[in-house]
């Protein structure tokens, strides 16, 4: 019984000091954390199977770049950055679905869609107006094409009759032309959703590593999108490295509650269950990620990771955790840690009025991700 209470209190004693600075948690932990681009841009099918392409919605609420050229729009893609972790020795990195695979509002695609048609068929209906009016005025002047001799007897000028019925069959065509075009047109609107897909090419660069332009991180480091979640307060993807290997070097972030350390790291999953009620106001958070994307992490000595910290603002609820790590565009799927060093959230959002008070997906939602 002694030499099990004398064992018991060795162990309370390895959990008691196993906190780590935030420096080694850094250090140890950084070579998991990736940049990650995403260039990208929409694919849109329309009721009569012709495929338009576009890169997002201006101010304007127009579609932007909209062509039915895919060669054209691959010119034109949009790019983003954002962050995300090794969470398996197979490739796979953790981050938020907006960064692997960004979603657009289809009702404010389908509403700017439907005016652009009607803007043309309005278009189209004004020249067709003017056609017709043309059309007329040549038919008022078929009456200059006619001169009488002294007895009334009435003489064509022929060349002039075939010049003006000539030109009245070139508006006839093309008025025929628009009509077509605008029948066309109203069978375009759309009353049901339209089907919209994005086409995504995503790739990551490594903390240490040097990148100079954006194929050297897509073309590098391909990944592919493999899951985003189906659940809209679930804000999670997992992408993969084509080749399905992470670097032997690169740290894995476990999703279990656990460190992926040793001795000190297994003592205390033994004594403390890690969930989102252990998580208390004003605990002490760290934030690996890449604030700002290439604009921060490009320095002289290559892409480079940033630790951020901040407090537990609010009592966890099991739905988000409420933070004050400061983040900006960019930290999107960066891992949160408690100072431990195991993950408890995945960053997902900030408050709009403020950049100090964000939102990360805690953990029994990123288990049940990953579960399912």
């Amino acid at each position: 019984m002694k030499k099990t209470i004398l064992f018991l209190l060795s162990l309370l004693a390895l959990v008691s000091s196993c906190e780590r600075s935030p420096k080694e948690m850094f250090d140890r932990q950084k070579s998991g954390v990736v940049l990650i681009l995403n260039k990208y841009y929409y694919k849109m099918n329309v009721p009569d199977g012709e495929t338009f392409y576009f890169t997002g919605i201006d101010d304007d609420g127009s579609l932007e770049n909209l062509t039915t050229d895919e060669r054209e729009i691959r010119n034109n893609r949009q790019m983003l950055s954002g962050t995300g972790f090794f969470i398996d020795k197979e490739g796979t990195i953790m981050t938020n679905r907006h960064v692997a695979q960004p979603v657009i509002d289809k009702e404010a695609v389908k509403e700017s869609y439907n005016n652009l048609v009607a803007s043309i068929r309005a278009y189209y209906t004004q020249q067709m107006d003017e056609l017709d009016n043309a059309y007329k005025n040549l038919s008022m002047e078929k009456a200059n094409c006619y001169t009488f001799d002294y007895d009334g007897t009435p003489y064509e000028d022929t060349e002039k009759m075939q010049d003006i019925v000539n030109r009245q069959d070139e508006l006839e065509e093309q008025y025929n032309s628009l009509q077509q075009q605008r029948e066309w047109l109203d069978n375009q609107m759309v009353a049901d959703e339209l089907k919209i897909s994005v086409v995504c090419e995503v790739g990551i660069a490594y903390n240490g590593t040097r990148v100079s332009t954006e194929g050297d991180v897509i073309g590098k480091n391909p990944c592919e999108v493999t899951r985003v979640s189906d659940k809209d307060d679930v804000d999670l993807a997992l992408i993969q490295l084509k080749d399905k290997k992470t670097p032997g070097d690169a740290y894995v972030f476990a999703t279990d509650g656990k460190s992926t350390g040793g001795l000190v790291d297994k003592v205390t999953s033994l004594f403390s269950s890690h969930n989102d009620d252990i998580l208390q106001i004003d605990q002490q958070l760290y934030m690996i990620g890449y604030n700002a994307g290439p604009i921060l992490a490009n320095t002289k000595r290559g892409i480079l990771v940033q630790m951020t910290s901040g407090k537990v603002t609010q009592q966890p609820d099991g739905e988000r955790l409420l933070y004050s790590i400061p983040t900006v565009q960019g930290s999107s799927g960066s891992p949160v840690i408690d100072s431990k060093g195991r993950l408890v959230a995945v960053n997902f959002a900030k408050l709009a009025v403020s950049d100090n008070f964000n939102f990360g997906i805690p953990l029994n939602k990123i288990q049940a991700f990953l579960k399912n």
